[in-house]
């Protein structure tokens, strides 16, 4: 192979993409926001559906090809397991000369051809002086490829690298018309769940009866050769693989109509409601399988949205890292360091925030009774905060209501007040006596004061 240069961008040109880029952001940004809201309207409709179906299905049973449809049921939701197959329709391969439909009552049969030939381009990209070039190097290989690839594109021409301009095998695939399951009929909407395809390893192919003039046909577990040269593979040989799908036992919850077919039940909003598993399940498994499946699409059509702001968000600030690549020995260091780290911890803690709001805003919104039993609870929450628990977080520690005060002076007003007695315990005198006097007129002796012995 060999190597050319194929494109070269500026830093100019290189900052104009950036601002390009930055219309795309705006578009991924608030795109973002009309997912994450639509998601939760989804979900909930979905499960109101579910929830609906749950209460009107009628329970079937079993049903087998000979037996017959209830026209009881007639437009109604009803539940039923049973084998579905294709029918009476007729599948013929008249290249390998084989009957499908009665070799394996095959609902369908896929036979795909894939040529060998071809090149792989391998591209690459070089920093120079705040621009980029590209740089592209052809290496030529040979693969199978599922179409035809023109050997005059090749950018480097020798001789011996032709593909081929042409199939051998021509791609056979065909579906039942008649598709049933037991004594229903099933519309194309329940037919497109039958997608089990398996490799159809044992066919019955008769090599011989397939022959082209300087090849060899080989079949080995349900892929058949065309060779120039036995068992090696060059450009220019074909092989195809069948496939068919088998019948199985499935479970389905969907609307009988009056000419006995299965198709999806319309619920009171106008939306389709059509479950399908394959093998025996009952009612009440399909209804939890069905809301697991709703829950898991709304996490991934969540994260879905997240991403999509996140990568907007990149995109709005990407000519910031863009506009440093022009400084010189770190340029490219600045930009990798701004565009593959700040820019992204920047753009997830945003969008992170900003999802959580958007999806609380539509929960809160798609549930109504929910929202007002919320506004409620934090009506009732504010009442008593401002009404009880305010007051009493203003009210200062050391502070005491007036009435406390009131109460307290009261009943100190009420206490007695009881005289201090003299030592000895005789009745305090009455009237104050000066000090001189009392020394110069003691108490009598015997009293019940101190006296000396």
């Amino acid at each position: 192979g060999f190597s050319e240069v194929t494109g070269e961008q500026s830093y100019c040109e290189r900052m104009q993409s950036a601002f390009c880029g930055v219309c795309v952001g705006l578009l991924l940004f608030f795109g973002s926001w009309g997912v994450l809201f639509w998601n939760e309207g989804r979900a909930v409709k979905r499960q109101k559906d579910l929830d609906e179906g749950r209460g009107i299905v009628q329970l079937v049973g079993l049903t087998t090809a000979n037996g017959t449809v209830d026209t009881t049921f007639n437009d109604k939701l009803v539940w039923t397991t049973g084998l579905v197959d294709g029918g009476n329709a007729q599948i013929y391969d008249d290249l390998l000369k084989l009957n499908v439909t009665n070799l394996t009552k095959a609902i369908s049969y896929l036979c795909r051809n894939v040529p060998m030939g071809g090149t792989q381009v391998h591209q690459n990209r070089e920093d120079f002086g705040g621009g980029t070039r590209e740089i592209t190097t052809y290496t030529y290989s040979t693969d199978w490829n599922s179409r035809l690839i023109s050997h005059t594109t090749f950018r480097e021409q020798k001789a011996g690298r032709t593909n081929p301009t042409s199939f051998l095998l021509t791609e056979f695939s065909y579906v039942a018309s008649d598709i049933g399951l037991g004594a229903y009929n099933v519309d194309a909407s329940v037919a497109s769940y039958v997608s089990w395809s398996e490799t159809w390893s044992d066919a019955p192919v008769n090599t011989s009866a397939v022959s082209f003039p300087n090849y060899t046909t080989s079949f080995n577990s349900g892929t058949l050769y065309v060779r120039k040269v036995a068992n090696t593979d060059s450009v220019g040989d074909n092989r195809a693989t069948l496939s068919i799908t088998l019948p199985d036992v499935v479970s389905v919850i969907a609307k009988q109509s009056s000419s006995g077919q299965l198709q999806p039940y319309i619920t009171e909003g106008d939306r389709e409601l059509l479950l399908f598993s394959r093998g025996e399940k009952t009612s009440d498994e399909l209804f939890l399988q069905a809301e697991e499946d709703n829950v898991m699409l709304t996490w991934i059509l969540r994260f879905a949205g997240f991403l999509a702001m996140c990568i907007g968000v990149w995109l709005m600030l990407n000519p910031i890292a863009t506009a440093f690549d022009v400084l010189p020995f770190c340029g490219d260091a600045l930009e990798g360091c701004i565009g593959g780290c700040i820019i992204p911890c920047i753009a997830v803690c945003i969008c992170l925030l900003l999802s959580l709001l958007i999806i609380s805003i539509a929960w809160i919104f798609y549930r109504p009774y929910f929202a007002v039993g919320t506004l409620l609870m934090l009506g009732l929450l504010g009442v008593f905060y401002f009404k009880y628990m305010k007051p009493k977080l203003e009210k200062k520690p050391g502070q005491q209501q007036p009435q406390q005060q009131q109460q307290q002076g009261y009943e100190e007003d009420k206490r007695e007040t009881i005289p201090a007695q003299p030592y000895g315990g005789e009745a305090a005198p009455q009237n104050d006596v000066p000090f001189g006097q009392a020394l110069d007129n003691p108490p009598p002796s015997g009293g019940g004061g101190y006296s000396a012995p």
